[in-house]
């Protein structure tokens, strides 16, 4: 029936080695990956951002969704995920090609990924975690192996399905990853024509000089000038009176006003007299701040 609303599309958790999982993907920024946790309320049930207060340039941003235990870690300068961890695929199940490959009916066990993914280099122990890692490009099954039997994985040549007490180790944790980094060290890289993180340098002058595409604001432009170059504004919206402006000898009858460029980073005050740039703001888009998930992060210096 016409104007009758669509079904809502449901979360589809499919794993795409290399890529991500029910789209959110390895480079998506976290504007993106918020959007997709907001439509989808009946599987993120409780959402968590955590962050190192002393330390947001260099350490990760990481967005937590414990009911189902998964971690999305975005590279911090960036703002932009590099690596997508389930720490208890036991309990949520994910689907490769279609076919549950762990969940609460499905045990990740070291022989049942090996048959589902398979056959693949031998994968490596790592002392320091005492887990044994099947690496596979663009995704890696880590699983806990007891101290006793540590030393059947640490021979590269061979791969050990069952122990010798008759079990076979079951994966703790899987991660997604960029197909040739099982450790997810940065982001994939952006397509050649993006402009995101753009650099942008700003002077004590009143000058802002976007580096990609060549354009440069000061405090002589007009919303004319803006619009020719860096396109239409998210929104525009009025700055608010100050109260003690009643109390000015003299008014102007009207409001300065802002054009906000969520998508750059940025908000442009404009004089509501001389109609040209009185402020240039920049945003960080720092976890601790009211307005955070609502500008894309300003690359300035």
């Amino acid at each position: 029936m016409p104007g009758r609303d669509r079904p809502k599309e449901l979360f589809k958790p499919v794993l795409e080695p290399g890529k991500g999982i029910g789209g959110i993907n390895l480079g998506a920024k976290v504007q993106e990956v918020l959007a997709i946790l907001q439509r989808h309320p009946e599987v993120f049930t409780n959402v968590e951002i955590k962050f190192c207060a002393e330390d947001l340039n260099s350490m990760d941003l990481l967005i937590e969704c414990p009911d189902i235990g998964m971690n999305v870690i975005f590279c911090s300068r960036e703002q932009r995920v590099r690596l997508i961890e389930f720490y208890r695929p036991r309990d949520f199940t994910i689907l490769y090609c279609d076919v549950p490959c762990c969940g609460p009916k499905v045990l990740p066990t070291l022989p049942s990924v090996y048959h589902q993914l398979g056959p693949a280099m031998p994968g490596f122990y790592r002392d320091d975690s005492q887990m044994y890692w099947l690496a596979y490009p663009g995704v890696t099954f880590m699983f806990p192996i007891s101290f006793n039997f540590a030393h059947m994985f640490k021979d590269e040549r061979h791969l050990t399905m069952v122990l010798p007490d008759g079990s076979t180790p079951v994966a703790s944790r899987i991660r997604i990853h960029p197909m040739h980094d099982s450790l997810g060290h940065v982001p994939l890289p952006l397509e050649i024509d993006s402009l995101y993180m753009e650099p942008v340098t700003v002077s004590l002058e009143g000058t802002m000089t976007f580096e990609t595409r060549g354009c440069r604001l000061d405090f002589t432009c007009t919303p004319q000038d803006v619009v020719g170059q860096l396109g239409q504004p998210s929104s525009i919206m009025q700055k608010r009176v100050d109260k003690l402006r009643i109390h000015a000898k003299q008014t102007t009858g009207c409001a300065h006003y802002f054009f906000n460029y969520s998508d750059l980073g940025i908000d442009i005050l404009f004089d509501a007299r001389q109609h040209s740039i009185r402020k240039l703001v920049m945003h960080t888009n720092c976890p601790e701040h009211a307005d955070f998930n609502d500008y894309t992060k300003c690359n300035f210096r």
